[in-house]
């Protein structure tokens, strides 16, 4: 990109410093001009004298080169040699339109005061290509012109000299000049200026913007859609690139070269053959658009054209841009804007599979040996390798390796390579190879941002269109991006984003909408991930309201962390949980059989559905260093990670370590990174996300000390605090201030017991009702015993399930077996001598 010093930058045209009479004329002149010259045309082209005729033919192309540059600046930005003009007059550079809005809104300013840019902003919204990006950015147009209005009424000021506006004018025009001359266009356009207006330190233009929630990032990149807002006019496919990549070509006439200029090159008809030429593709507009990315493609510039290793190695992840670079590369080898050892090359890749497809080891080294002296020869190849991991699995048992042939050849730095993979095979294939990963210099290609994303959507968005006959906004393209960072890490920016805004357009299309908005995209997001997204509905919001009612339904006493779940889920729903870290981290502790697992069911099936979206581990299968391959993956992929996949599958779920003091301290440190940052990177080298999950941690540790000081009456404030104290014969301390409350479950009385009892057999009636059409009735008297044959302090309630089973459910079993009790009838279950009954 051409960079130009702002101080060369300046704004001067004499037609606004006359006045409006003065100016009226001077057009008058013009138009006369013109008028006389059409008229002359006409009449010497009628004429039968030869010179009269020749001279109307000249006439007529002197004026259809006008007209058809009737549009158009005095000069393109195209003609800017890098900034070495002294000045710029930006005037030059504007199109008649532009000017148009500038000189209305000048004139408004000079005899009826109130801002220039108000009134400036109030003409271009009328421009078709910044109304255009105004309605995808969900800008109601006829309120944002009465707001601007009102603006201008209730702003009285004096009427401005020439000379302010002209320095007005001048400071907004350097930045319509810059994003213009970013954006890659020819002129400055009504949209740069009105793009502009978003960064100019004007109150009221920043009043009126926030307004309408119009900021500068985003109604730059709305802008694109104001560029090409072709979209849904008949035959726009002819218009519209056919892929992203015929984007950077928009403007540009490239050549279309065999040889180099030189005729010094030769050709390559093996290489061909197993190869692709990018510069072709460039040429033909198919590749070469890049957004971000511009430190890896400098730098691979940079490294190609020096002395000495001219090798560079891209390192990514699938979809991080490896390619795109290496496209982009090709396109301004194309365009001649490379410094000079890179001047008329031709950048093709080789397709090492056809390569290598079917052929003997011999054949192999023929066609490799065949490529690289056609390499050589042509003296104008830069040879790009994708998947260059592969060269060294192409051997075997009567193979050579194809690396052990193009080795030699490579570290001489004959030719510039460009190879591509993965960290993991760079890790595992090439770097074991030092006389291979030596002759390359690694360039590590990182996920573009988010803003970087939402400007390729953009793009994406214009092709894809006319496709699925549906009109993309703005908020749908920005909320596709947020989403896909946050919900789908499995795949990098900008493909997962592009992924979901493809399936939100193809769920418009058939539900027969013209236009996909922001809330779409959601729903579509919340289909595949289960997380909610939206804000809580009316029935949500009155559930959470309500949670500790219905979590007690199933579960009794345990007041605190019941109300300790139900804050958290309330403050994540309403948006005030903090950034970062998961949606709660708990510490349960107490004796076994108070609940502490149970109140993670019974929150499993109330927020999130299903006990089924609880991922638990038994923390008790975890004690020793290596089992943390089972829990995060091994290296070579060959383990997957049972927390991490759990986690990559189901990104909203609650996730319960049961027994967690007995895990290794290995894997306990996992979860300082987890409890903190709500991130946790596997074995692979991917970054998962828990920042919609619960994380409940149980533990059995000093159960006794809870115990003793219960019975004494102690608070549980006083022992939650000493307890805590105490753990850390167990915990670390910085993960113990990582959890965000550790709460101590408190020992079940014998009337707790009754209240389980008679929910657990509540729990059986409804069984027997829904699969055998039984009505079960149990008496108090039964409620008691099973809860006195259940009741053990030291187990808390987990006898209970086993005095069910075995003194009703068991019996029960037997009579419907024996069609004792059949569909339809009533059975009452009532004590009688101590003993358990039905009739």
């Amino acid at each position: 990109m051409i960079k130009i010093n702002q101080e060369n930058l300046y704004f001067s045209e004499p037609l606004l410093e006359m006045g409006a009479v003065n100016r009226f004329f001077v057009r008058l002149a013009i138009y006369c001009f013109y008028a006389v010259l059409a008229v002359a045309a006409a009449i010497f082209l009628l004429s039968d004298i030869g010179r009269l005729f020749w001279a109307g033919v000249l006439l007529s192309l002197f004026l259809g080169d006008r007209l058809l540059h009737f549009s158009q600046a005095e000069r393109s930005l195209f003609d800017l040699n890098g900034g070495k003009e002294q000045k710029i007059n930006i005037a030059d550079y504007l199109t008649p339109v532009a000017f148009k809005a500038l000189e209305k809104a000048f004139e408004k300013s000079v005899f009826v005061g109130a801002n220039f840019y108000l009134y400036l902003a109030k003409f271009l919204t009328e421009n078709r290509d910044v109304n255009e990006a105004l309605l995808r950015m969900d800008v109601d147009i006829d309120r944002l012109a009465e707001k601007t209005e009102d603006f201008l009424k209730n702003q009285p000021s004096p009427p401005k000299t020439k000379k302010d506006l002209t320095g007005q004018a001048e400071i907004l025009l350097k930045k319509a000049f810059e994003l213009a001359l970013v954006s890659g266009e020819r002129y400055i356009e009504p949209r740069h200026i009105f793009s502009s207006l978003s960064f100019i330190e004007d109150q009221e233009i920043k009043r009126l913007f926030n307004l309408f929630s119009v900021n500068p990032a985003d109604l730059e990149n709305a802008i694109v859609f104001g560029r090409f807002r072709r979209n849904f006019y008949r035959f726009s496919w002819l218009r519209l690139p056919r892929v992203l990549g015929g984007f950077a070509a928009k403007h540009d006439k490239i050549r279309h070269r065999i040889m180099n200029r030189a005729w010094t090159s030769r050709p390559t008809p093996i290489l061909d053959k197993y190869g692709i030429d990018f510069t072709d593709l460039a040429r033909s507009r198919e590749i070469g658009f890049l957004i971000g990315h511009r430190l890896e493609y400098e730098r691979t510039v940079d490294v190609l054209s020096k002395p000495g290793v001219k090798n560079i190695m891209l390192v990514g992840e699938p979809g991080s841009g490896k390619e795109t670079i290496v496209a982009h590369l090709a396109y301004e080898i194309a365009k001649d804007k490379v410094p000079e050892p890179l001047f008329d090359k031709r950048v093709v890749s080789l397709k090492i599979g056809s390569l290598i497809s079917g052929a003997s080891a011999d054949e192999v080294s023929k066609r490799i040996n065949g490529i690289m002296d056609e390499i050589l020869a042509a003296g104008n190849i830069v040879l790009y390798i994708p998947d260059i991991h592969n060269l060294t699995k192409t051997s075997g048992n009567h193979y050579l390796s194809a690396a052990d042939i193009m080795i030699p050849i490579i570290t001489t730095d004959a030719f510039p390579v460009i190879g591509a993979t993965y960290p993991r095979e760079f890790k595992e294939m090439v770097e074991t190879r030092s006389d291979f990963s030596n002759a390359f210099e690694v360039v590590r290609v990182e996920e573009i941002n988010e803003d970087e994303a939402v400007r390729l959507l953009t793009y994406e968005s214009i092709i894809l269109e006319p496709s699925y006959g549906v009109m993309v906004s703005f908020g749908a393209v920005k909320t596709a991006v947020a989403l896909a960072h946050k919900y789908f890490r499995h795949k990098l920016l900008p493909a997962s984003a592009e992924e979901l805004l493809k399936e939100s357009l193809a769920d418009a299309s058939q539900n027969n909408k013209k236009i996909l908005k922001s809330d779409d995209v959601i729903n579509i997001a919340e289909r595949k991930t289960n997380v909610p997204i939206h804000r809580a509905g009316k029935k949500e919001v009155e559930k959470l309201l309500n949670l500790e009612n219905i979590i007690h339904q199933r579960l009794v006493d345990q007041e605190e962390a019941v109300k300790a779940v139900s804050q958290s889920l309330r403050e994540y729903r309403s948006g005030l949980s903090r950034d970062g870290g998961p949606i709660a981290a708990f510490l349960f502790v107490g004796p076994t059989g108070v609940g502490k697992t149970e109140l993670s069911k019974i929150l499993a099936r109330i927020q999130f559905g299903s006990e089924k979206l609880m991922a638990r581990f038994d923390m008790s299968e975890y004690q020793t260093k290596e089992s943390i391959n089972r829990f995060i993956g091994s290296s070579d992929g060959k383990i997957a990670g049972s927390l991490t996949e759990a986690i990559i599958q189901r990104p909203y779920s609650l996730i319960l370590l049961d027994e967690f003091e007995k895990a290794h301290p290995d894997i306990l440190n996992l979860f300082l990174q987890v409890f903190d940052d709500g991130r946790l990177t596997d074995a692979l080298g991917r970054t998962v996300d828990f920042s919609n999950t619960i994380i409940i941690s149980t533990s059995n540790a000093h159960s006794d000390f809870i115990k003793t000081h219960i019975d004494a009456g102690t608070a549980m404030e006083t022992i939650a605090d000493e307890l805590k104290k105490k753990l850390t014969q167990y915990f670390k301390p910085e993960l113990l201030n990582r959890f965000s409350r550790i709460i101590v479950f408190k020992n079940l009385s014998p009337e707790n017991i009754k209240a389980i009892a008679a929910l657990q057999l509540k729990d059986l009636a409804r069984v027997v009702g829904e699969g055998h059409g039984v009505v079960l009735e149990f008496s108090d008297e039964v409620v008691g015993r099973v809860a006195e044959l259940g009741y053990d302090p030291a187990f808390g309630a987990r006898p209970l399930r086993g005095v069910i089973s075995d003194k009703i459910k068991s019996v029960l079993a037997e009579k419907i077996l024996k069609s004792e009790i059949i569909n339809g009838s009533s059975v009452k279950i009532i004590l009688e001598n101590g003993e358990i009954k039905f009739i």
